[in-house]
Formats: structure tokens, sequence, C-alpha cells
């Protein structure tokens, strides 16, 4: 799957960018507008387009039922099952929220593959492993899973602005 949604939403990227504007690797890489505007902005796009299409699965029966059931068979999720989900829902679900942020800002290659793809999975897997991590933090998206009515976004910033986050233990 992820060698077809690849090349999709890179053709995707090529329509967006169809004026020569896209970086390439031979582009200067100016590593402070990278780190400290391009990356907040994919961060923020990436929890806006994640939570909108996790949100929408939830509330209509036929998608849930359908397409994003199959990821929540497991109550208690390991770092693996953030990847277990329908052809569909992993494509647009998964795929395309890492995609989007890098496309609208025209991030340069080396931020994409080398910072932004692997921070967001590893992101994605730490929202799904089921352990504390960094001390006493747990990722809110964990609880998700047991209580598929709260914290459908990755970063927690949707679910703020939405009033769908919980937080503490299952009892809250």
């Amino acid at each position: 799957m992820f060698f077809i949604c690849c090349p999709l939403f890179e053709s995707l990227w090529i329509m967006i960018q169809n004026d020569g504007r896209r970086q390439e690797d031979s582009d200067a890489w100016l590593w402070h507008h990278e780190l400290f505007v391009k990356i907040p902005i994919q961060a923020i796009l990436t929890d806006i387009s994640f939570y909108t299409i996790h949100y929408t699965l939830h509330q209509f029966s036929l998608l849930y039922q359908h397409i994003h059931k199959v990821h929540h068979r497991f109550v208690a999720p390991t770092a693996m099952t953030c990847v277990y989900a329908h052809p569909l829902e992993f494509a647009f679900g998964n795929i395309f929220p890492i995609f989007f942020g890098p496309m609208l800002t025209n991030a340069h290659p080396f931020t994409c593959w080398a910072l932004w793809f692997p921070l967001a999975t590893l992101g994605t897997c730490i929202g799904h492993c089921g352990y504390r991590i960094f001390g006493h933090y747990e990722d809110p998206h964990d609880k998700h899973h047991s209580n598929v009515q709260c914290n459908y976004g990755g970063m927690c910033i949707s679910d703020y602005i939405f009033g769908t986050l919980k937080v503490g233990n299952a009892s809250n």
C-alpha cells in the first residue's frame, strides 16, 4: 500500500507545484526557515487534516463500519497497529495528512525525508504504543482506542479547539 500511496501523493504534489517552484534536492536547504517556519506549519496542517478525516470516519456509521472499524479492532493498541487500517483509510487518513503539510509549504526534500516523515511516523507510533513516554506523558490518542468518542487528532491541537480532548485516567 505504501508503494501505491507515495507515488500517488508525489504526483499530486507535482500537480500542485507544477509551475517550477517545487524544491529539489539541488536547492539550498535553508535550515532555519525549514525548521522554524515550515515544520511547525506542517505539524498544524497534519493535525487538522488527520483530525478532520478521523473524526469524519467516526461520525458516519457507514464509514466507521466498513472502513475505520478495521483499525479499532485493537482496544489496547501497539505501535504496529497504527498502520493496521483499511486501504482507503491508510491512503487518505494516514499517508495523506503527512504529505499535506510538505505539499502546501513546498518543503525541501531533505526536510521531508530526513526529518518530517520520520518524525510523523514516530509520533504515530507513540500515539498507539500504550506506554508512557517521557516520564508521565501518555499520548491522549492512545486513550481513543478505549473511548472512541474522544482524542481524534494526532497532536491534540484540533481536539482542544473542538472540545474532544480527554486527558487523565480512564475514569475521566
